[in-house]
């Protein structure tokens, strides 16, 4: 990690409340990808953090986040508006803007009260084992070397372990200590794990393949460990639009699964 880690997701992205519905955070160069802005799993990430207060004691169950433009280091501005409070429901969309007040992000998240629902469980799927390395013997991701530099591969630490049934799958660190924010720390480890199935089938032929949008679904299960595996596999490639599918781990529990677009570009311009 290139800073010690922080005790909560809240100081990780220096959160402050500045009204009933609004926030703002400090986003760092750490946290930026492979194509000079935040990561995309971070934003959406925050959209989760948002929500879950805008709706207190109700439990992030799905998030529809649209990457609308790329967000440069610095301050980040939230807004959030409660669409549906019901009963066992509640939808909150999150606004998130720049400090020139550009719209970056929006995100749709739709939260439960724990107390509506039945005590039902039903085995998640396992995670696949043949041929996925223990995290001790993953590969860490190297950077890229020359003029680029991916400054979220020192920060979140992906580590390559392998491929199964379930696509390429991608250790991702959490650099805060604190249990819990599971849905938070899901968006992250989804995220990072889009581009090597979508950049593997490419072969390099291509100049970015940015993603626009990330849809999860939580199964309301909290992180326990310090990462998280994201199995991401290709599962159609039409037209230039890649269309991947995920499935979040903690150890042996299913924290999210869900699916992304990508866009692969060509480089040309006009």
């Amino acid at each position: 990690m290139s800073k010690p880690k922080a005790e909560t997701f809240a100081e990780l992205v220096e959160a402050n409340q500045t009204g009933e519905q609004s926030w703002s955070f400090n986003l760092v160069e750490a946290f930026n990808g492979a194509f000079g802005g935040t990561n995309g799993g971070l934003l959406a990430a925050l959209c989760v953090f948002c929500a879950r207060h805008a709706a207190p004691g109700r439990e992030p169950i799905g998030l529809d986040a649209r990457f609308i433009r790329g967000f440069s280091p610095g301050a980040a501005k939230t807004t959030m508006e409660v669409l549906h409070h019901g009963r066992t429901l509640t939808t909150v969309t999150v606004d998130i803007r720049d400090n020139d007040d550009r719209l970056s992000t929006r995100g749709s998240v739709t939260l439960v009260a724990p107390d509506a629902l039945a005590e039902l469980d039903y085995p998640a799927k396992s995670p696949p084992t043949e041929d996925i390395t223990p995290l001790a013997d993953g590969k860490v991701w190297p950077q890229p070397g020359g003029k680029m530099f991916i400054p979220l591969i020192d920060t979140f630490q992906p580590r390559y372990l392998g491929r199964s049934d379930q696509g390429i799958a991608t250790a991702v660190g959490l650099p805060w200590k604190a249990a819990g924010n599971g849905a938070e720390a899901a968006c992250i480890a989804a995220d990072i794990s889009v581009g090597p199935p979508v950049a593997s089938a490419l072969k390099g032929q291509l100049l970015a393949i940015p993603n626009p949008d990330i849809s999860l679904r939580f199964t309301g299960r909290q992180v326990t460990r310090d990462h998280l595996v994201s199995h991401c596999a290709l599962v159609a490639l039409n037209s230039g639009i890649a269309t991947t599918y995920l499935s979040v781990y903690d150890g042996e529990t299913l924290i999210a699964n869900g699916v992304s677009s990508t866009t692969c570009l060509s480089g040309k311009k006009g």
